[in-house]
């Protein structure tokens, strides 16, 4: 088997790139803590510039991260452990990766520390989840997903399932989470899964579209 089994998952490496999304990277690293796995997040300046627009501040995504995270680094930071293939990790999630990112990991630049952390867990055929978030998708950005994707990557888009009746935001963020830890063998029950009866009991959102 490739990789560690998926019940010897332990440590971590977290990318949070510059996409829409950067909660979601945040929101992973709460759940694997309370898990009691070791992340070791890259946050990167682009992901800062986002979360400026999407939360209260990069800086208060740093913050909190700080309190959630085993580590934090910048993406500029090359003297973190995370540079180092000899630093292993069990696997590595990026969440959100950007299209730049993915791009430039498909053609193994490796320019960052976001991308050297990707790229270390690719050479050592350990597990990568990229949790994608742009919209719409050109070939440009097909190919380079579609490069991942031959390479072992596996990738969760940033969809919303609307047969799990999302009531909120917070919701919306559990199901892609979710997804992306169904993606690593992870148990969760952070969504209702499709015939979950815990469904029927809840109000579809949708109605609300129509009055």
């Amino acid at each position: 088997m490739i990789g560690p089994r998926r019940s010897e998952l332990q440590r971590l490496a977290l990318v949070i790139s510059g996409a829409s999304g950067v909660v979601i990277g945040l929101r992973l690293a709460q759940v694997l803590s309370e898990k009691g796995m070791e992340v070791h997040a890259v946050v990167t300046r682009n992901a800062l510039e986002v979360a400026n627009h999407e939360c209260i501040s990069g800086e208060w995504l740093l913050e909190t991260l700080r309190r959630i995270a085993a580590s934090v680094y910048l993406d500029s930071d090359w003297s973190s452990p995370l540079a180092s293939s000899s630093f292993a990790v069990d696997a590595c999630i990026a969440a959100p990766l950007s299209i730049s990112s993915a791009a430039k990991l498909a053609l193994g630049v490796q320019d960052s520390l976001a991308l050297r952390a990707l790229a270390n867990c690719l050479r050592l055929r350990r597990p990568v989840v990229a949790i994608v978030r742009e919209c719409p998708l050109g070939v440009a950005e097909l190919r380079a997903l579609l490069s991942l994707a031959k390479m072992g990557v596996r990738i969760v888009p940033a969809v919303v399932g609307f047969y799990a009746r999302p009531q909120s935001i917070s919701e919306v963020v559990d199901f892609i989470v979710g997804k992306a830890l169904d993606a690593l063998g992870i148990e969760n029950s952070l969504y209702r899964r499709w015939g979950d009866p815990r469904t029927a009991q809840t109000p579809d959102p949708c109605q609300a579209l129509f009055g």
